[in-house]
């Protein structure tokens, strides 16, 4: 029989990564009621609430299968490419048993693979257990941002084992823009805040700055991955391109060209970078740019110039014997991923993480680069920016994990400029899109 994590037994392993285990009657598994007691229905919470649930479900949609078919990679739902992020796949080397893998994203994947803590921790001796003590058991502990941040990276970003690249965007996967405050606030909460990051008056300040610079780090690593994967294929005698297409600005390519928006593209302070030379990143060096405005601290000030360094490299057009540039990419991805942990730890060390939206500086910085801020993906993060912390303080009694500080007017407002960034209806991108419009109400957000 093939071993699990830990040298235990698959079949093992599997049963306790089955969400069986948990969503008993006695267990997580009771019926939802008041809020006193969340742990007793957090996987009926999680079951009939959050879209984790559901996400091998997913792989036996049409559009799921067609992909699959059009990767040549077999039945999307036993394909291993798929099931790495769409089931507990990642916690086990051998295969999971369909009905472990008919549970989705469960339990296991964001908690660990429970076989050496599924029985202690419902004893009293686990109140009285550290963390560490508990992390040995292969528990993970989520009670603080850095931690949950870390667990939805891999599969919400990428890492060396996944990873949505172009082909797979291509085929129809959705692109990865993961913004881990917005998600947090979307989803549906299947735990106390007491004793956990909720329960801080700087709750959504601080998931935005630790959750951006955890982001920026995990994108520097999967640029140092695809970096190096190109370079291996150069050395057997391929020809040497640029990394990942999914890399770079993807409405660069992807977008309406009539005449008129061509034109206009190409107008005033937005206009748009050379032909062929897609930008890297928009939406990660927005976030960096955006880090170095909010948070005050020289680490995550140095987050920004070590984006536009990288972005740098990009700068021009890839020719086929472009290794040497390779080397450059990973020297500043390298870069950029150090200036990102040490702002991650920087915030963590924060009694409390004030995030100013500092709109004069950021009235400033687009002023003085207006081409930077032209992206849908910049405009969108500006928002995520001002909703953080327009919406802070300690979350709300409940199962949302929204804050509550926003006022009624500034609510209206911000929601209008989330409107504004919404795709029309059956369309593949931001073609209504308008920098400048935008960069107007922006202002106009109390």
């Amino acid at each position: 029989m093939g071993l699990g994590h830990g040298g235990m037994a698959a079949g093992a392993a599997a049963v306790a990564l089955s969400a069986a285990s948990c969503a008993t009657g006695s267990c997580h598994g009771g019926p939802e009621a008041g809020n006193h007691a969340v742990q007793s229905f957090a996987a009926t919470l999680w079951a009939t609430r959050d879209p984790h649930a559901k996400a091998a479900e997913t792989l036996h949609a049409p559009r799921s299968r067609r992909m699959a078919t059009l990767l040549g990679i077999g039945e999307p739902h036993r394909a291993r490419q798929c099931l790495m992020c769409h089931s507990v796949q990642a916690e086990v080397v051998t295969a999971l048993p369909p009905d472990i893998v008919a549970d989705g994203v469960s339990c296991g994947a964001c908690h660990g693979d429970a076989t050496r803590w599924l029985a202690v921790h419902q004893l009293p001796a686990w109140k009285a257990m550290s963390p560490a003590d508990r992390s040995e058991l292969g528990y993970r502990d989520l009670t603080e941002v850095a931690s949950r941040v870390r667990s939805c990276i891999p599969c919400h970003v990428g890492d060396g084992s996944r990873e949505v690249g172009h082909d797979l965007i291509a085929a129809g996967h959705p692109r990865l823009a993961f913004e881990f405050s917005a998600y947090q606030r979307l989803w549906p909460r299947h735990w106390s805040p007491h004793g956990k990051t909720e329960s801080r008056p700087d709750f959504s300040e601080r998931s935005w700055a630790a959750g951006q610079a955890e982001t920026l780090a995990a994108t520097a690593r999967l640029l140092t991955v695809r970096t190096s994967r190109t370079a291996a294929e150069a050395r057997t005698g391929g020809d040497v391109h640029g990394p990942d297409f999914a890399e770079f600005d993807c409405y660069a390519c992807h977008r309406a060209l009539s005449p008129e928006r061509v034109a206009a593209a190409a107008a005033g302070p937005f206009r748009n970078p050379a032909p062929g030379v897609p930008t890297w990143q928009p939406w990660s060096v927005s976030a960096a740019r955006l880090v170095a405005l909010a948070i005050d601290d020289p680490a995550a000030r140095s987050v920004g110039p070590a984006a536009a360094e990288l972005r740098a490299v990009f700068g021009t057009r890839w020719a086929d014997a472009d290794a040497e540039r390779l080397e450059r990419v990973a020297a500043k991805a390298a870069a950029l991923e150090h200036a990102a942990v040490a702002t991650a730890a920087a915030i963590a060390a924060q009694e409390t993480v004030v995030l100013d939206a500092q709109r004069d500086r950021i009235d400033a910085t687009v002023a003085a680069d207006g081409a930077e801020w032209r992206f849908w993906d910049a405009a969108a993060q500006v928002y995520l920016l001002m909703e953080a912390a327009d919406d802070g303080g300690p979350a709300r009694l409940g199962t949302t994990l929204s804050g509550g500080r926003a006022q009624e007017h500034t609510r209206d407002t911000l929601d209008a400029l989330r409107a504004s960034l919404r795709f029309p209806p059956g369309s593949g991108g931001p073609d209504r899109f308008d920098p400048v419009i935008f960069d107007r109400d922006r202002r106009a957000v109390p």
